[in-house]
């Protein structure tokens, strides 16, 4: 089952690792970029970040699609992460059937502004988010486990 599906620029990283697996009891790292899915040397870096006993699997879009209509969620405790709202939009729109989204980190870059805690948003980013929740998916912005969550409507009013 899909445990947290969450955007964050930087995927596996100390933060994600440490905090969210254990809080979301995670044993499949389920990453979900187009492009990625075809750098097998990047692959090889993120698999490294990952801790022992955690699976990892890099997916283009349509395979992520497959994959969830396959069944292939439902035999473990998953963290479905994405690059960029992009990504995330695009796999929304092929098919892939979430309930709930945590925006977790953006990045930055011109045009962008911090919304919550370190995470930024731009316009484009924002209507797409919005998008995604007029399809009845819960969007909230969060960092980490004990930094509060902060609703898309909230953030968006930053802006």
């Amino acid at each position: 089952m899909i445990a947290l599906t969450r955007v964050d620029f930087r995927l596996i990283h100390g933060q994600v690792i440490t905090r969210w697996l254990k809080q979301c009891d995670i044993n499949e790292i389920v990453t979900v970029d187009t492009a990625l899915s075809t750098d097998s040397f990047m692959q090889e870096v993120f698999k490294m970040a990952a801790p022992k006993g955690v699976k990892i699997r890099i997916l283009a879009v349509d395979a992520a699609v497959a994959a969830q209509a396959n069944g292939e969620f439902d035999k473990n405790r998953i963290l479905l992460l994405f690059k960029n709202v992009q990504e995330l939009s695009k796999a929304i729109k092929q098919g892939l059937v979430l309930e709930e989204i945590q925006i977790g980190g953006l990045g930055g870059a011109p045009g962008r502004k911090a919304v919550n805690n370190a995470i930024t948003l731009d316009q484009t980013d924002a209507d797409l988010l919005v998008a995604i929740q007029k399809q009845g998916i819960n969007i909230y912005f969060q960092t980490t486990p004990d930094y509060p969550s902060e609703s898309l409507e909230k953030a968006v009013a930053k802006l």
